[in-house]
């Protein structure tokens, strides 16, 4: 067949050629092969082109992004550039897990949402990428600047073709929408919100093999504590669940634009997200102060001194969050930068201390509940108020119980007092029968008196009005191991209200003399319902009765 198929050929070029002269056939012979050779230097220059933009991610980001980049990278830039060369070669490293608080309007999601996402899914590192950000409508932005870029790009398309979308045995795109993009390659991207289901996804055998986590809280999100903690533990238990088992790249960029954004405590809790686990963590600021005492532009070219200066000028709050990355306490943080910490123990011997023990109730039936805090508090014989136990954590009903009891037993309190309200009256049954069954079998009794404490009103006013005095005059002080109950006081109201509650029943049971368990708020309000004329309390008398007062007037 092969010979039959080179013989019709030679037979065809043969009349061809016969019907021009050797001279004409010589320049079409010979421009055939000046262009076979220009197609065949096209094709090199651009693998050489690909060589080298694969190991540069700078010449990468030259050679197809500079409409992105007009002027010259600062210190922020390109110390993003080398945090992104890290990730490069997965096959021979472990997962890094990097965090970067960047400047706003520095490039960072530019830089590190777009670009970066590409090199590294060209490189062959990444195959299977997720984007996560605040709202799904906020990734699917992100998503759809890479699908701008792929579909309008030509130089980026004629040197990498593979960006092309994947096209199944129909002609028809895999997946080429703003939220799941197929590439031709067999790369997939995929855009997530925080709290979106994301446990189980995969890319045909390929598990997700990075998340890019770009601006994940909105202000909105910050100021309230039940979405913050459902987007802690989303974080925790979904997003870094997803590569427990193989391993997973992880890259967050945020700005700090709250004490309790979660890029924030990502970056603040070395316990959680420890460096010797893969956390790298790192803050960037707009200017910075030079070893003569002279502030700089950290990217003058793009963001000079002066424009910067004016924006502090104008907005010194906004500008030391968004620009500076600084933490700030809001106007209603009463707490933060005021607290005192010792050593634990505050003395050899308790003989002469006050010691109490306050208990904020958390009753939900699973692990998904608030949290609920145990502390306690000593009164020195001068009057100062060390807390000198705490346990905050998400459990239910019994393992509160269990641990209230191992709580009593370990100081010599005087008084317990546990919060009082009127879905939790039964948890005061239960651990009166705890202490009932504990006794029976331990020669250790517990004796402590248990009374109710009550927990109505606003909050945030009756803990902020109880503690603020004592704090600012360090009057009260907290262990320097009480980690949770510490960052609680000195972000509330912005984290765990638990801890400063139960922190506040104990210091309200340290009160000399009688001790009131009920609010100022409450007792005034009982004081104002008395009756306080004879004819009052005798008609009340006989309301009690049954017998109307109106119809026996004068008795």
């Amino acid at each position: 067949m092969g010979v039959l198929v080179n013989q019709k050929t030679k037979r065809k070029v043969e009349s061809i050629f016969s019907k021009y002269p050797p001279e004409v056939i010589e320049l079409g012979l010979a421009k055939l092969t000046q262009e076979r050779r220009e197609f065949a230097e096209q094709i090199d220059s651009r693998k050489t082109v690909r060589a080298r933009v694969l190991q540069n991610f700078r010449e990468f980001l030259k050679e197809y992004f500079g409409h992105y980049f007009s002027c010259e990278f600062g210190t922020q830039q390109n110390e993003l550039i080398r945090d992104v060369h890290k990730f490069a070669n997965k096959k021979n490293r472990s997962p890094i897990k990097l965090v970067r608080a960047l400047s706003r309007g520095f490039g960072k999601s530019t830089i590190l949402s777009l670009c970066a996402v590409l090199w590294l899914i060209l490189r062959g590192d990444w195959s299977f990428v997720i984007m996560i950000s605040s709202t799904l409508e906020s990734a699917k932005d992100f998503l759809r600047k890479i699908v701008e870029e792929v579909e309008d790009n030509q130089k980026l398309i004629d040197d990498f073709p593979e960006l092309n979308p994947a096209i199944d045995r129909k002609g028809q795109k895999v997946s080429w929408k703003d939220t799941d993009i197929v590439f031709r390659g067999g790369a997939r991207i995929i855009a997530k919100g925080f709290l979106n289901a994301i446990r189980g996804k995969r890319n045909k055998q390929h598990r997700p093999s990075a998340l890019i986590i770009d601006d994940p809280d909105e202000e909105k999100d910050v100021v309230s504590e039940s979405t913050m903690r459902r987007k802690y533990r989303w974080f925790d238990r979904a997003a870094m669940k997803l590569g427990s088992g193989w391993g997973i790249d992880v890259l967050m960029s945020y700005t700090t634009i709250a004490p309790n954004c979660v890029g924030e405590v990502v970056f603040a809790d070395d316990d959680k997200y420890p460096a010797d686990e893969g956390w790298d963590k790192k803050k960037f600021k707009a200017i910075e102060t030079d070893s003569n005492g002279k502030e700089y532009s950290t990217w003058e070219e793009g963001a000079p001194l002066a424009q910067l200066l004016k924006e502090r000028e104008q907005d010194p709050i906004t500008f030391a969050r968004e620009k500076q990355n600084e933490v700030l306490a809001e106007v209603d943080q009463r707490f933060k930068g005021l607290i005192e910490r010792y050593h634990f123990p505050p003395t050899d011997s308790w003989k002469g201390w006050r010691l109490t023990l306050g208990v904020d109730l958390s009753l939900g039936k699973n692990e998904k509940s608030d949290l609920s805090a145990i502390v306690g508090t000593a009164r020195s014989p001068e009057g100062k108020i060390f807390e000198i136990f705490s346990d905050i954590q998400r459990r239910r009903p019994d393992k509160i119980a269990d641990d209230l009891i191992i709580a009593l037993t370990l100081f010599p309190w005087e008084v317990c007092g546990i919060e009082e309200t009127g879905n939790q009256e039964h948890f005061h049954f239960l651990i009166r029968d705890r202490i009932k069954e504990y006794n029976k079998t331990h020669e250790d009794k517990i004796l402590v008196p248990i009374v109710p404490v009550e927990s109505g009103g606003d909050k945030e006013k009756r803990v902020t009005g109880a503690l603020q005095p004592l704090v600012a005059t360090k009057l009260l002080v907290l262990r320097d191991d009480s980690k949770i109950l510490y960052k609680d006081l000195d972000e509330y109201p912005y984290f765990g209200k638990d801890g400063p509650d139960a922190l506040e029943f104990s210091v309200r049971l340290q009160r000399t003399g009688t001790v009131s368990t009920r609010s100022k708020e409450s007792i005034e309000a009982a004081r104002a319902a008395k009756p306080k004329k004879l004819a009052d309390i005798r008609g009340n008398r006989m309301k009690s009765m049954g017998i109307d007062p109106d119809l026996y007037p004068g008795k």
